[in-house]
């Protein structure tokens, strides 16, 4: 169900429409949104007919006395999926208003619509953005672990046999671009909105993407060949924002395991990438650096003085 919010952001986009007031009653016919502040929560008696009886109730000064909280006007009642839901009222007199009232009652109807499936849509991108979360937090999962996990996929319509690629990408240098703009927080959640938008139209409607943390972005795409998906994205941030991505491609995911193993394999990318000065690095081209980064620090150290002791040595023994 719609908020009070939502209703008075439709009265706020029908008055602007029409120019005369408009009144949004509940079933009760209590009014919950209006472009009169003062009326909002009182009782409308003509609505409350309206609702109960599914009819049009016209208030005019013959009838005004009868309906307690009323002006005159024209109530419809509105509905969604054959149920009354509310009614819609506007203010005036009778013989200028009537003409809107079936526009009135459809557009509120398309709006109430567009409201719920807006808020359905993002109730099902919230849910599985955390879905995925889960999946990027452990490589393996005890047995009710993995029985919860498939469950919730299934819920949230998330095929687990999907093939699918992990893309991570980093604004390079956003602290730099901030202070340069002098943006304030809400410029920056804007802006790191504003790219989600921009990049969701190189995507498809399988594909998902959300902002992971700070400055960072995470992609899970059905895309065969992520990394010209990648440059696309790249060439394109960069042309709007003047902005650019480090970003890494990981394996790809055919099993629930896989996704965990991709996601960190992107991140750890993005980390070889910056020090290698590289923008995008894939998975399938960058084994050597991902086994060498994996490998500790005192060992790489013992290497390179082992390295640099055979080498001292074979020059010594060098005949000139």
């Amino acid at each position: 169900m719609l908020s009070k919010e939502d209703y008075q952001k439709i009265v706020n986009r029908l008055m602007y429409i029409l120019g005369k007031n408009i009144n949004i009653m509940d079933i009760n016919g209590i009014i919950i949104a209006s472009g009169d502040e003062e009326r909002i929560g009182t009782l409308h008696e003509g609505a409350r007919e309206a609702a109960t009886f599914k009819k049009e109730v016209i208030i005019c000064d013959d009838n005004k006395h009868l309906y307690k909280g009323s002006k005159k006007g024209i109530n419809i009642p509105i509905f969604n999926n054959d149920d009354v839901i509310g009614v819609v009222g506007i203010t005036g007199e009778p013989n200028e208003v009537l003409g809107f009232g079936k526009i009135i009652k459809e557009l509120v109807e398309l709006m109430v619509q567009e409201y719920e499936n807006n808020k359905f849509q993002t109730f099902q991108s919230r849910a599985i953005e955390n879905f995925t979360k889960e999946l990027f937090k452990k490589q393996t999962f005890e047995k009710e672990e993995l029985s919860v996990l498939k469950h919730r996929a299934e819920i949230v319509g998330f095929n687990l046999k999907t093939k699918r690629y992990i893309i991570v990408l980093d604004i390079i240098t956003f602290n730099s671009y901030i202070n340069a703009n002098s943006l304030n927080e809400f410029d920056v959640q804007q802006i790191k909105q504003s790219i989600i938008d921009d990049i969701k139209l190189k995507l498809s409607k399988k594909d998902i993407i959300y902002n992971i943390s700070e400055d960072r972005f995470v992609i899970i795409t059905q895309n065969e060949n992520p990394l010209d998906l990648s440059r696309s994205i790249q060439k394109e941030i960069y042309e709007k924002y003047k902005l650019k991505f480090n970003i890494g491609i990981g394996k790809e995911c055919q099993d629930i395991e896989d996704y965990s193993i991709s996601f960190n394999i992107a991140n750890k990318l993005i980390k070889i990438g910056r020090i290698l000065n590289e923008e995008i690095l894939y998975y399938k081209d960058s084994l050597l650096y991902i086994m060498l980064d994996d490998v500790p620090e005192y060992i790489k150290k013992l290497y390179i003085n082992e390295l640099k002791t055979n080498c001292f040595d074979l020059n010594k023994n060098v005949e000139l």
